[in-house]
């Protein structure tokens, strides 16, 4: 039997080699098929946080520098409904030096005024923040504040808790990096937590939501710099948490925190 030989001229490919082709197609595309639903199926979901790039947002509140910069918002005019959210700088900053330049403008105590501020939203799961991408221009009005009690913080006793979770950068955590967790965006995060950014702890429960903690040191100090080898992974915390309003706050010595194996 004459062994069959494909010459590139000729109008079509000789039997044997038209059916070996074939097959090796088809196999390749199984192949390749499967590989991709493994993939697709085996990464991490990506969250539906939301960042309103491009978009100004103006709200009207009442700025508190502790635990960490935010403005305490109403829902209704009776104060019976708010919500706390966290101010953060343009870039990979906190917002700690925007709101001082704010606080110079009105001439006092920033926490003394009802503020109208403009910038950027970054939300999920409810917990949402204000990227002051103005920076300290973000300020556009402020009137001494008659009624300080409707923006009264309600704090919640402490208790003792051991938790196991991941340390995050809110900014990219919540909507401006999708996805933005684990190893792969650990360098990102560092820069972020260390740029002021306050650090949030993520805690998934049993029933697959996620808790959030706002990570301060023991005496309610800022811990940024000392949390950064530990950005990024899974890491068991113990400390105490408080509520202030709808917000965990946990108090931590960040020397006391372990790795995950």
């Amino acid at each position: 039997m004459k062994d069959e030989f494909y010459i590139g001229y000729l109008p079509k490919a000789p039997k044997r080699i038209a059916r070996f082709v074939m097959v090796f197609v088809l196999l390749l595309f199984v192949v390749m098929g499967s590989v991709s639903f493994f993939l697709s199926t085996s990464h991490d979901h990506i969250n539906n946080g939301t960042y309103e790039y491009g978009e100004l947002t103006e709200l009207k509140g009442v700025i508190q520098m502790e635990p960490v910069p935010h403005i305490r918002v109403l829902a209704d005019d009776a104060g019976k409904v708010g919500k706390n959210i966290m101010l953060i700088d343009f870039g990979k900053f906190g917002a700690r030096s925007s709101v001082e330049k704010m606080q110079e403008k009105t001439g006092g105590n920033i926490s003394d005024f009802e503020v109208t501020i403009r910038g950027t939203l970054v939300y999920q799961d409810g917990f949402t923040l204000l990227e002051l991408t103005e920076k300290d221009k973000a300020l556009l009005n402020h009137q001494p504040l008659n009624n300080s009690t409707r923006y009264e913080a309600i704090t919640s006793n402490s208790t003792s808790v051991s938790l196991m979770g991941e340390i995050v950068d809110p900014k990219c955590y919540f909507g401006s990096m999708k996805p933005a967790q684990n190893k792969p965006h650990k360098s990102c995060a560092s820069l972020c937590i260390a740029g002021g950014i306050p650090p949030v702890y993520v805690v998934q429960t049993e029933q697959q939501l996620a808790e959030y903690y706002i990570i301060k040191g023991v005496n309610g100090e800022d811990i940024n710099n000392e949390i950064l080898d530990f950005v990024a992974e899974g890491v068991n915390i113990q400390g105490k948490v408080e509520k202030h309003n709808e917000w965990n706050i946990i108090y931590i010595d960040p020397s006391q925190i372990q790795r995950l194996n």
